[in-house]
């Protein structure tokens, strides 16, 4: 590896003004070009701390798609860990404004329709985040999304890119991309692409993060064959399903459609109240009465409206009813403005919005009539002046 590095260093040195930033870019667009393949790469991870290296098995399947607004293409990433004693394995998939992601016996979905705030950066101060669809495991191998990092790389003043064309790495001629982050004066991160010297599709990468200091990590992937889509492949949730049976049927929560509830327990949740407390239940608890669960935008105009309604019903109903409204605000002050003081047998909850999205509510308001066992009574979906009488009928069927 020190020999290709001097031969890169020289040839770097001599390359005209500007070739390299030529280059990178035409790299980059042909990389950001989405492509319907499979992608078979091997991932391995070295931190000094570890007794041994991690390897991983990563299949990358990748289709070409219309709606290119939260992601390039759509994606497919199955992955496990290569070991006898470690039979970790995992998915990420991203269509059309959804997203599922398996790991850990846990299965997780976001969908744009119901919750777009997943979906987009977010800063936390001098940090920021990705989207769920970005930052899903190995989802950084994809090709389109190293032509992201690259651009990103490229326009970072504390990072030097270079470029290659035309050289030999483990006996074949390649072209090779180099990246190095000097954050006070420290070497942050350094990285090497292998590309194919015509096509640029990668074939090897070297990550090192934090060289030399107590918690540095180097990371090695293998790009070992690529090929079309297998027969039959449509990345969609019906396609998953199916591919996917048994997670699905032990692990999924939501059919992510609000009306498909009635009839079945009320999911369990948890979500922060505006005095920093925390309500939590699991699926099928017993709840002290017959409840009402409201999921409501504050910042909407009928908001006030929509909770005297709801406090209405309550003190109406012939038999006790219980109150939980649901704001999908982190603004406690914006919610008091809405409430007012709390009533008895009222639970009010902020940052609701994941709520929303497990329980399928694409549109807001939405609200749950749930029976003290925990089941799904009936669902409303939006605000009229009728709804507290429509409410009151549907408590009074139940009797």
């Amino acid at each position: 590896m020190n020999g290709i590095k001097i031969l890169l260093l020289l040839l770097a040195a001599s390359a005209p003004p500007g070739a390299s930033a030529r280059g990178i870019a035409t790299v980059i667009d042909s990389l950001a070009l989405p492509r319907s393949e499979t992608i078979h790469a091997t991932f391995t991870v070295a931190m000094p701390q570890l007794p041994e290296d991690v390897t991983y098995n990563v299949d990358l399947y990748t289709e070409q798609s219309s709606d290119t607004i939260l992601f390039p293409c759509s994606y497919l990433i199955d992955w496990k860990i290569e070991s006898t004693d470690n039979q970790s394995y995992g998915f990420s998939a991203f269509f059309n404004g959804n997203h599922y992601r398996f790991a850990g016996e846990k299965l997780q979905e976001y969908h744009a329709s119901a919750d777009s705030v997943a979906f987009m950066p977010r800063r936390f101060g001098a940090s920021s985040s990705e989207g769920v669809q970005h930052s899903a495991q190995f989802v950084n191998l994809l090709p389109v999304s190293i032509a992201s990092g690259l651009e990103q790389m490229q326009k970072d003043t504390t990072c030097t890119v270079t470029f290659v064309p035309d050289t030999i790495v483990g006996g074949e001629k390649a072209a090779v991309i180099k990246a190095k982050r000097i954050v006070g004066g420290y070497a942050a991160m350094e990285c090497e692409y292998v590309l194919d010297p015509r096509s640029y599709a990668p074939r090897k990468a070297h990550f090192e993060n934090s060289p030399g200091s107590v918690s540095e990590q180097t990371v090695d992937v293998s790009y070992d064959s690529s090929g079309l889509l297998p027969d039959g492949m449509t990345i969609t949730e019906p396609y998953l399903i199916s591919r996917y049976p048994d997670i699905f049927a032990r692990l999924r929560q939501s059919s992510f459609t609000l009306e498909k509830l009635v009839g079945h327990p009320l999911p369990g949740f948890s979500a922060p109240t505006p005095t920093a407390e925390r309500y939590s239940r699991r699926t099928g608890d017993l709840l002290p009465s017959t409840t009402l669960l409201a999921i409501i935008d504050p910042t909407v105009s009928f908001a006030p409206a929509l909770v005297e309604e709801l406090r209405s019903v309550a003190a109406t109903s012939p038999s006790p009813i219980s109150l939980i409204m649901a704001f999908t605000t982190t603004n406690a002050d914006l919610i008091e403005e809405v409430t007012g003081p709390l009533k008895a047998g009222e639970t009010i909850l902020q940052s609701a919005r994941g709520l929303a999205r497990d329980l399928g509510a694409a549109n807001l308001p939405s609200i749950l009539l749930v029976d003290s066992s925990s089941k799904v009574i009936d669902v409303m979906v939006g605000y009229n002046n009728d709804l507290a009488t429509s409410v009151i009928q549907k408590i009074a069927l139940q009797q």
